[in-house]
């Protein structure tokens, strides 16, 4: 039986040509750098071809000085993108009527919303330095009728950003990485695909402009617990204390994410603002 991961660090990667890894610390927070260069290594790894950086840390219940981790997000940011990012949109995928997958929603919450704020009005509230980031959560199908993709490509063709971030919540194999790593990528993201429940891909090709996927595991499939197999049919396993671990994630990497799109503010008038 094949268990699917959205995580490029639970597929069997050996470096070569087309294949190059990178590993370095930061506070204690380790980020492992991993780029398929070419669609032969991207078929051969079962993943898109693109950057994936993968953030791996203590469970976020056992932390208590988050600084490093945020630090690690914008330094992955950085490492994924390229280009003008004054005019970000960022998208939570994801259902808030289930804890696991409400990781997007929840974070974007908390980004700093700032493109209906006129230029006058930042010049008043002596905020010239704002970039201009929109957010939306498009919900799921089940709930809107509508394909999340379908909102994002319609929103993004008005807004016209320079650069979109889609933050979701991912499938693992390995229990050790269940709300203990992020992983990044600038190859997009096909949401659902964890659980097997693919929805349309949201990437550079399909949105028009960059496309960052930033995401936590936060489910792994029941036949890997060790449960027999007539209890497991169709199920995901979660920690129990999942309400903390996504409360806290999504407001770490919202911090992180205002962070890196608000270059010119200190962290002091971020945190006021988010």
């Amino acid at each position: 039986m094949s268990i699917r991961t959205d995580l490029i660090s639970e597929e069997n990667i050996a470096e070569s040509e087309d294949v190059k890894t990178n590993e370095e610390t930061i506070g204690g927070i380790k980020i492992e750098t991993t780029e398929i260069k070419s669609e032969a290594a991207a078929k051969r790894i079962g993943k898109p071809k693109g950057k994936y950086c993968t953030i791996r840390f203590s469970r976020l219940d056992g932390i208590a000085d988050t600084a490093p981790l945020k630090t690690a997000i914008v330094k992955a940011l950085n490492l994924l993108t390229s280009g003008n990012t004054d005019n970000a949109m960022i998208v939570g995928l994801g259902n808030t009527d289930i804890t696991p997958d409400a990781l997007g929603p929840l974070c974007v919450n908390s980004v700093i919303a700032t493109r209906h704020i006129s230029n006058e009005l930042k010049k008043s509230l002596k905020l010239q330095g704002l970039h201009t980031v929109s957010c939306i959560a498009p919900g799921v199908l089940g709930k809107t009728g509508i394909e999340a993709a379908d909102i994002i490509k319609a929103t993004t063709e008005r807004v016209k950003p320079d650069i979109v971030v889609a933050v979701d919540a991912l499938a693992a194999r390995t229990p050790d990485n269940l709300c203990r790593t992020i992983q990044m990528t600038d190859s997009g993201i096909a949401p659902g695909s964890g659980v097997k429940n693919e929805r349309a891909a949201l990437s550079r090709e399909t949105l028009g402009v960059p496309v960052i996927a930033l995401g936590i595991p936060t489910v792994i499939d029941a036949n890997l617990t060790g449960a027999g197999p007539h209890t497991t049919e169709n199920m995901m396993v979660t920690p129990k204390e999942i309400d903390l671990l996504i409360s806290r994630a999504s407001a770490i990497i919202a911090r992180a994410l205002n962070i890196f799109f608000q270059p010119d503010l200190d962290e002091e008038t971020i945190e006021s603002l988010s």
